[in-house]
């Protein structure tokens, strides 16, 4: 027998079960709703799918026979919920093993406490959604929030010395444990309130082997942030939230004393951090003026990030970036009618470190209207501009500039009555990418236009469903118009007085290139469906697929897929 389970596998997962230990991290759980009489409850579900396939014309793009064993059970423990998640399959027997993602965060009137594997968020640019695994709090007595995390933010690695005469492994660089601490006091409701955070990370320079630190050095971040709203009348309403990060690169420097003045910042932060060589300050910030009324609201934004503002708190921040913009919202026609817009302008090159500027403008548009039961549209349009400013020591004003437009619009209608339910929708949508000036050199257009229309009609007592759908996609590049065009047809049958299902569907594809035939695509996919009970389900499902080309760049080849999938819910 090939790729047999190892037996430490099934006892991983025995254990597993048994423990009932997370893959992924549970909600905030309140002990004064506990069930008493069922303290443990299991349910979830567990699939097994054994798979055929065949190719021709192209190297195989998966074993001939392969099996894959997933599953998701959920276990509540005194109204913890605790979920487990594991895959098994002759591919890579791999157990994401739940005891290294575990966490749970139990909660007693206004005490949360966190365990295990956490995702915080105390701020957009303090901590923000990165995982930790550790342990905290947040309280909320009356008013007051307090909130605090302490533990890992990710684990030390080192060079892989046995991969690396394998030419495809990817050797990624060593790195430092990093540990992590936040805390958060605040004040309010979530109508009015004003937060203070602090957020403090650092490598830990012990984690490494001393050969591997000379090719990465240890950082260490202190950001500080505050995050309020203010409700000045039940219409009008004020937010912000502002983050001061102090980053350094290598927390081995000596104090700077080198009396280079840095960025603003330092003033304040310069309270809280040693200032090292490698240290630098950053900024960033939003705030926004919100104003609602029963049919018409609006939104007013500013934004203004830094160039390379960080911090360990999160995992990427789109930087270097001010921003301000307009959105409204209109509900009209009793409700039938919503339109949403914004328009804004957004510019780079804040701290003039670049050779030039780049401003951009954006603006969309959604439109829904929905005047019955029977009829509806929606249309969406959004544009994109943006042009790139050299110094004034250049030749030109506009150095690159290109406007990106976007058309979409799909109208649908249904049609139901005791008998049958029909649907007919239709999209359409045009995309473009426009150069209409650029002294960088030649950038090629981009023309995309599609169609799609999809008809459904379901027999309600006989739970029969067909389906059809057209459609045409068409690409206007500088190597030449490519294209397709084609149709699809389906359906359902209930057999055996509904106690197994028959679907089918097939599709063809006739692919062009300068409007010239280029070869076709025909898929064909059949299956039958055996649901016994409220637990058990049978999947048997074939599909196959031809492809042929005239082209050089695509090959002509064949593929057929037969899958058997058990899945049982409890």
């Amino acid at each position: 027998m090939k790729n047999p389970i190892p037996f430490h596998l099934f006892a991983s997962l025995a254990i597993s079960f048994t423990l009932a230990i997370s893959a992924e991290s549970t909600t905030a759980q309140d002990l004064e709703k506990v069930n008493i009489k069922k303290p443990i409850t299991i349910h979830g579900n567990v699939n097994v799918q054994f798979d055929y396939y065949h190719a021709t014309g192209i190297p195989a793009r998966q074993k001939e026979f392969s099996w894959m064993i997933t599953g998701s059970p959920l276990i509540n423990v005194l109204g913890v919920d605790v979920p487990l998640s594991f895959l098994i399959s002759n591919y890579d027997n791999k157990f994401y093993q739940p005891f290294n993602q575990f966490g749970i965060s139990p909660k007693y009137k206004w005490a949360t406490v966190h365990l295990g594997y956490r995702n915080i968020t105390f701020s957009n640019y303090t901590l923000a959604g990165h995982r930790i695994l550790g342990g905290g709090f947040d309280l909320t007595p009356k008013k007051y929030r307090i909130g605090f995390m302490y533990g890992l933010l990710r684990r030390s690695t080192s060079i892989d010395t046995t991969m690396n005469a394998n030419p495809l492994y990817i050797r990624p660089a060593p790195v430092y444990k990093r540990m992590a601490l936040a805390g958060k006091v605040g004040y309010g409701t979530d109508k009015n309130f004003i937060d203070l955070i602090y957020f403090k990370g650092w490598d830990k320079t012990s984690s490494l082997d001393s050969k591997l630190k000379d090719s990465i050095l240890p950082a260490e971040n202190t950001t500080i942030g505050i995050n309020t709203k203010v409700t000045l009348t039940k219409k009008l309403t004020w937010s912000a939230d502002v983050g001061l990060s102090a980053y350094t690169q290598n927390r081995n420097d000596e104090k700077d004393t080198t009396g280079v003045k840095k960025d603003w910042p330092k003033s304040i932060l310069g309270l809280l951090v040693k200032d090292k060589i490698s240290s630098n300050y950053y900024f960033a910030g939003e705030t926004r003026v919100g104003y609602t009324e029963k049919k018409w609201g609006a939104h007013l934004v500013y934004k203004r990030i830094d160039p390379s503002y960080q911090s360990m708190g999160a995992y990427f921040f789109q930087n270097d970036i001010q921003e301000i913009s307009l959105a409204n919202n209109f509900k009209l026609d009793s409700g039938r009618l919503n339109i949403n817009t914004s328009i804004g302008f957004q510019k780079d090159n804040l701290k003039k470190q670049k050779t030039s500027t780049s401003k951009r403008f954006i603006g969309n548009a959604n439109i829904s209207y929905t005047p019955s039961q029977k009829f509806g549209i929606n249309f969406n349009y959004s544009n994109f501009g943006i042009s790139n400013n050299p110094l004034p020591t250049s030749m030109s004003n506009e150095l690159f500039k290109q406007v990106s437009n976007s058309f979409m619009l799909m109208p649908y209608f249904n049609w139901l009555n005791q008998r049958s339910i029909k649907n007919l929708n239709i999209i359409a949508s045009y995309q473009s990418l426009n150069t209409p000036k650029s002294n960088l050199g030649s950038v090629p257009d981009l023309n995309t236009y599609s169609i799609t229309t999809v008809f459904n009609y379901t027999w309600i007592k006989e739970g029969i469903n067909a389906n059809a759908a057209v459609n045409y996609i068409n690409s206007k590049t500088s190597a030449g118009d490519i294209g397709s065009y084609g149709g699809t047809i389906g359906g359902m049958i209930p057999l055996l007085q509904r106690k197994a299902t028959f679907n089918a569907s097939g599709s063809y594809l006739q692919n062009t290139f300068n409007n010239s035939s280029s070869g076709y695509t025909i898929r064909a996919t059949a299956g039958f469906g055996v649901p016994i009970g409220t637990h058990h389900n049978f999947q048997l499902v074939g599909n196959y697929m031809t492809n042929s080309s005239t082209s050089a760049v695509t090959p002509s080849f064949d593929e057929l897929t037969v899958q058997f999938i058990y899945g049982l819910t409890f």
